[in-house]
């Protein structure tokens, strides 16, 4: 279940980057909240961690960079930065981005996604809150994400969740490696969330 913070216009009817972030989603477990300076620290450790960056960079983020990357990020309008946290506990599970939104083409890309490791069993609730945002609040029709060939776990959940593949752009990675653009539809996603709801796990916190 997906229910709204704040007031509820019609979907599909805000039109600044303010407005729509005054409704953000929340499920049961998790809700979304827009990033702030303030996470800049816990974004860089995630960042820097061997594990959970080994498929994002090739170079150490600092806090300074990140810092001018979310000022740089606040005058964009074709990009929204979350941190996804526990409802109850108020802490971070995951940041995540919509960015390059194509708002003609209705169509927009998951971008930043990093998953704290006591948030790995939430992780289909993240993308059901961002799946939900990008679709029923922004109106958007596809929802593409960029996967290196080589990070194996991520591809499988992008199809155990209901991916079609769009492309594959050979050697397109800065490793050289094999980029997948996996793509999910506002046609396909409701009954694609039937086949996984059982992903998403009733009120409980790691």
């Amino acid at each position: 279940m997906v229910a709204y913070m704040g007031e509820s216009p019609s979907p599909g009817m805000l039109s600044t980057k303010a407005e729509n972030l005054k409704r953000l989603p929340e499920g049961n477990n998790l809700l979304l909240r827009e990033v702030r300076l303030a996470d800049s620290a816990q974004i860089v450790a995630w960042r820097n961690d061997p594990i959970l960056g080994k498929f994002l960079t090739r170079e150490t983020l600092t806090l300074t960079q990140q810092e001018e990357f979310f000022r740089s990020y606040q005058a964009r309008v074709d990009d929204y930065y979350f941190i996804a946290e526990f409802k109850r506990s108020g802490q971070p599970a995951a940041s995540v981005a919509l960015a390059n939104l194509d708002f003609a083409a209705k169509r927009g890309e998951v971008a930043r996604l990093i998953v704290d490791p006591g948030a790995r069993l939430f992780l289909a609730e993240i993308f059901d809150l961002l799946f939900d945002f990008a679709f029923v609040q922004l109106g958007l029709s596809v929802v593409v994400a960029n996967v290196q060939s080589m990070n194996g776990p991520a591809k499988n959940f992008h199809i155990r969740l209901g991916f079609q593949i769009e492309k594959i752009s050979p050697k397109a990675w800065w490793n050289g490696d094999d980029v997948i653009t996996f793509r999910m539809s506002r046609e396909d996603y409701p009954r694609l969330k039937q086949a996984w709801s059982a992903l998403l796990l009733d009120e409980r916190e790691s």
